[in-house]
């Protein structure tokens, strides 16, 4: 069978080989036994790779991969809810970047047959941190408006669509003009870009509607943007650092308007065992399969064309592996 794995820390598309690994066999009474479809790139993979993230392998070679589609071949004799032929989401704790993998069977769900696998294969991490997001910082009630950057990113464009599931009306800023229109047609309410006066703009576009949450993925002079929009004792949530420089916020919103700057990741002690993180996989499931829910491919790799795809990750927009 078929595998990526790296070697040691480093250049991805250095460290990264494609070998021959022992068939994983037949699935014991809990488990499931799956093939792969579909497994993207993403960039906390880019980064465990380069061993900048706090979740690293304890030894060498190592499974790589933390998301993915697969479809069931075989179950084990006490699993009554699955059966073969069933789509299932790779779970971040088993390689996907593999031909075949078995799963234990807890907490995994059957997929809607006519969903697109492709948009499938990244639900285990953008709509889960999204939900968590709209969730655990504001109690925000229907009908409040939430801000968020990066609004085209994978978790931008989850955060479009759940709040739109749970009647939140949400103001996503992008860089690109071209992108308001596809996000619109996505549930967008408002979709801006930054620039001169941007917190009149946004009160503007919102009927000066007190904002009590900012999403942000970017950091770097983006937070300032974010925090000037927010109603006084707001919160800026940072889950993401796409600019690669540290949010930089104004100090007499944090003294004056009493505006908080929390972090969150997914992984943490505090989320990785919720059990809401299974429920917004399933909010996102459902989302995909009604076409409320879509993240633009840039491309599909063959697992025999990692270094490529590895190459072409990180220079941006979204990169898969077809496995299957």
């Amino acid at each position: 069978m078929k595998a990526l794995q790296m070697t040691k820390y480093g250049v991805p598309q250095e460290v990264v080989e494609l070998v021959d690994v022992p068939e994983p066999g037949a699935p014991k009474a809990d488990e499931v036994l799956a093939a792969v479809e579909y497994a993207p790139i993403n960039h906390s993979e880019i980064l465990k790779i380069t061993k900048r993230y706090p979740l690293l392998p304890s030894s060498f070679p190592a499974g790589v991969g933390n998301e993915g589609v697969a479809r069931i071949l075989s179950v084990g004799r006490a699993v009554t809810d699955l059966k073969p032929g069933d789509r299932v989401i790779v779970p971040p704790t088993h390689s996907a970047w593999r031909e075949r993998v078995v799963l234990p069977a807890a907490g995994l769900f059957a997929l809607r047959g006519d969903a697109d696998p492709r948009q499938l294969s990244m639900l285990s991490i953008n709509p889960p941190t999204a939900a968590l997001l709209l969730s655990e910082f504001v109690d925000l009630q229907p009908g409040e408006w939430v801000i968020q950057n990066a609004g085209n990113s994978g978790v931008g464009r989850s955060v479009i669509a759940i709040a739109k599931s749970r009647g939140l009306r949400t103001v996503s800023v992008v860089r690109r003009p071209e992108l308001a229109d596809e996000l619109r047609g996505q549930g967008a309410d408002v979709v801006l870009l930054e620039g001169p006066d941007f917190a009149a703009t946004v009160a503007k576009e919102t009927a000066n509607a007190k904002i009590r949450l900012a999403i942000d993925g970017v950091a770097g002079e983006s937070t300032a943007a974010l925090t000037g929009c927010l109603a006084p004792g707001g919160s800026v949530v940072l889950y993401s650092i796409i600019s690669g420089k540290p949010g930089v916020a104004n100090g007499l919103d944090l003294i004056f308007r009493d505006i908080v700057i929390r972090g969150f990741w997914i992984y943490s002690l505090q989320f990785r065992s919720s059990l809401k993180i299974l429920e917004a996989m399933k909010l996102g499931a459902q989302l995909v399969a009604e076409g409320k829910l879509r993240v633009p491919i840039a491309a599909t790799y063959p697992l025999a064309s990692a270094a490529t795809a590895l190459a072409h990750a990180e220079k941006g927009g979204k990169v898969l592996f077809a496995v299957a």
